[in-house]
Order: C-alpha cells, then structure tokens, then sequence
C-alpha cells in the first residue's frame, strides 16, 4: 500500500473529495501534513526530546527535502515551540506535497487560485485504487488489529492527533475508532510532543481564520 508515497502524501491523498478532488478539512490536514516530517525527525532521534522540549541533534538525509526544511526551522529557532515551527513550514509543506503528487501522476489539478481564498484548486485523484488501499490498510490496522507497518503507524498517529479519524476511515464510526487509533500512535514511542504540536498549531489556526471574516480554513 503506498508505495512510494510519504507519510504527508498519504494524508493529502486522504482528504480530497472521492467524487471531484476538492481538499477537505485543510486545517486539520495541513498540519498533519506539517507535523509528519517533524514526527520522522523526531523518530529518527534526529530531534531529540530533553526536559520537555525539542532538540535539534543530527541532520536528516538530504533526499527528505521537507525533514530538512522542518530541520531548518528548528535550528534557526530553537525557543520556540513545536506548534511555531509547524505554523510557519504548513503552507510550503502542503504545496510542496500537491506538487509531489502531480509529479507522480496520481492527481490532476483544476481549477484557479483565487487571491485571498482558500480551496481554489481541486485534486481529482487519477488513480481511485490508490486512496482505497490507504483505507484498506487503515481499516485492516484500526478495525482488525492486523500489525501496521512504520509509515502506516506514523499515518495513523498523525490523523489521530489532527483529529482526522472521519477521512480515514469514513465510513466508520470515529468513536470506535479514535480509541485505537491512539494505542497505535502510543505505541511509537515519544510522539505526544508532535501530538501537542498538531493539537496547539490547530487551536492557533482556528483562532486567527476567526478574526478573518468569510474565510474557512
């Protein structure tokens, strides 16, 4: 499932409209989208947890472009926290992650942007078998309990975090399945800081869309 596809291409594939590619829930999925090149740092100790803070340590690969711009950040700001860094990186995270995906062929873009507005573009997906065996994988982890793979853990802590049970698995009921969704980003280890990050940057988002008024995010 996924082949080839990170973590934040996965997320992105997630949200879009089945019927015509328009992105949902962009808040919630641009920092998910944001969070999972800090998450792989994080699990790739090369960003380290001590005294409750994140620390820069090692450089990530220079193949991973977005590790190394969240890299980047980190080093340039070091004080400031999770949900700073993630704010700042999410709009060239998400547009570097479409590119990525039109680069790969499994998504057309329609549409124009539109000065001041958001969801301007759609996505159709080119490829529908693609998004269904995300979902199969989620469903086969979330609902059966079948052991996930690294990236599928790290998918699943960061829709769990973001708060995105409904994309994953929508025809679930999110109740049944946010209780294990959680145990499987649990049981990645020292993820409830990015966790935080995603919950703070989502809370700080909302608050500045508000003051915008006809704006949604």
């Amino acid at each position: 499932m996924g082949a080839g596809l990170t973590v934040g291409e996965r997320i992105v594939l997630l949200g879009l409209d089945e019927r015509d590619g328009t992105p949902r829930e962009q808040l919630r999925v641009g920092c998910a989208v944001a969070a999972a090149p800090l998450l792989r740092l994080v699990l790739s100790g090369a960003v380290v947890e001590r005294d409750g803070r994140l620390i820069a340590g090692q450089p990530p690969a220079a193949d991973e472009p977005l590790a190394s711009l969240m890299m980047g950040r980190i080093r340039q700001h070091p004080e400031a926290k999770p949900q700073a860094w993630l704010l700042a990186v999410r709009d060239q995270a998400v547009t570097a992650t479409y590119a990525a995906l039109l680069a790969k062929g499994l998504v057309r873009r329609e549409g124009r942007k539109v000065l001041g507005a958001f969801g301007s573009y759609r996505y159709p997906v080119t490829d529908p078998s693609v998004p269904a065996a995300l979902r199969g994988e989620l469903a086969a982890v979330v609902l059966t309990e079948t052991s996930p793979t690294q990236e599928t853990a790290e998918l699943i802590a960061l829709l769990h975090h973001a708060g995105l049970h409904g994309l994953a698995l929508p025809d679930a009921d999110p109740a049944k399945t946010a209780p294990h969704m959680a145990e499987v980003a649990a049981g990645l280890g020292p993820v409830e800081t990015v966790g935080r990050a995603i919950s703070a940057a989502l809370a700080a988002v909302t608050v500045l869309l508000a003051a915008v008024p006809g704006v949604v995010g």
